[in-house]
């Protein structure tokens, strides 16, 4: 069972996510050129934390950078849709469904652009319970990562299942991928901002904050600030760390543990008053400001 979205990583692998184990599965295209055999087969589950028994997933989707896009990065909710795609079998072995975009045989969809491989893929899970409380989770992890999963080198040695005939799939525990590779961020509200590149930015309360989870920039920034929690404040006031140290996401009602995550970054904080909102490219930042005429016009419409 997958949720609403899917993120296509390269030309060969795409990324779909398990509602139900929770989990993400990274599926290789086979017999792309032949529409007849195209088919998804699964090379590895990464599993997700593990959900108490009043807790579900009721909606995930993915956020991520595609190349082409003009001039800003687009939300969650303009990325492709696995429930446009016409149906096909797969050779997974796991019950799954899958879905492939209709093209030209021998000829790309102009649909299937990959993510940059040194880029970020967000993850955005709400979770709701048998008490009516729900949260929203970002997971973040590199793209990189992800195709290092999915190459079958990285898979020598591994522990696999296999079904009748089918050949094995590589499934990790949460605790074997998970902490070291990924960073987990709570919020009370969907995820509102940019993400480009190995970079996302969030807006709260007036507060804008950029993480930049580019490995050469964190080594950068380590090396300029001292070390991993020093502060430095720009001239321009805006407040820059580097975060190495493992975080802990609790919420008792909803995972079985605390969840640690470690993946580094650089943390830069800038107040901007009256922000709203944020789009983001490779060069610039710009900010939706709420001024007393839009917020006058935002009033009005919601009395009508």
């Amino acid at each position: 069972m997958y949720g609403s979205e899917l993120s296509v990583l390269s030309e060969e692998i795409i990324l779909l996510i398990r509602l139900r184990e929770p989990a993400l599965e990274l599926c290789r295209l086979a017999n792309i050129g032949d529409s007849g055999k195209a088919s998804l087969e699964t090379v590895c589950i990464l599993s997700l934390p593990v959900l108490t028994s009043r807790a579900c997933l009721q909606w995930v989707g993915c956020a991520e950078e595609y190349p082409g896009h003009a001039p800003f990065s687009k939300n969650h909710q303009q990325h492709l849709s696995p429930h446009s795609y016409p149906h096909l079998t797969t050779s997974s072995g796991t019950g799954s469904s899958a879905w492939l975009p209709e093209g030209r045989v021998g000829a790309r969809c102009s649909r299937l652009r990959s993510v940059p491989s040194d880029s970020i893929v967000k993850v955005l899970m709400q979770l709701n319970t048998l008490s009516d409380f729900y949260c929203m989770v970002d997971l973040i992890v590199r793209c990189r990562t992800l195709l290092e999963f999915a190459n079958p080198q990285a898979r020598v040695g591994a522990t696999g299942v296999a079904g009748m005939g089918v050949r094995s799939v590589l499934i990790l525990p949460w605790e074997t991928w998970g902490p070291a590779n990924t960073r987990i961020l709570g919020h009370g509200t969907f995820w509102c901002g940019g993400l480009c590149g190995e970079r996302c930015a969030t807006v709260l309360m007036s507060r804008i904050t950029i993480r930049d989870y580019n490995p050469y920039r964190v080594r950068r920034a380590l090396a300029l600030l001292g070390g991993a929690g020093s502060e430095v404040t720009l001239a321009c006031g805006s407040v820059v760390k580097v975060v190495k140290e493992a975080s802990v996401y609790r919420v008792g009602e909803c995972f079985y543990n605390d969840i640690e995550t470690s993946l580094p970054y650089v943390e830069t904080v800038t107040s901007y008053d009256g922000c709203r909102n944020i789009s983001m490219d490779e060069n610039y930042l710009v900010a939706e400001v709420l001024t007393t005429v839009s917020h006058a016009q935002l009033r009005s419409s919601l009395k009508a």
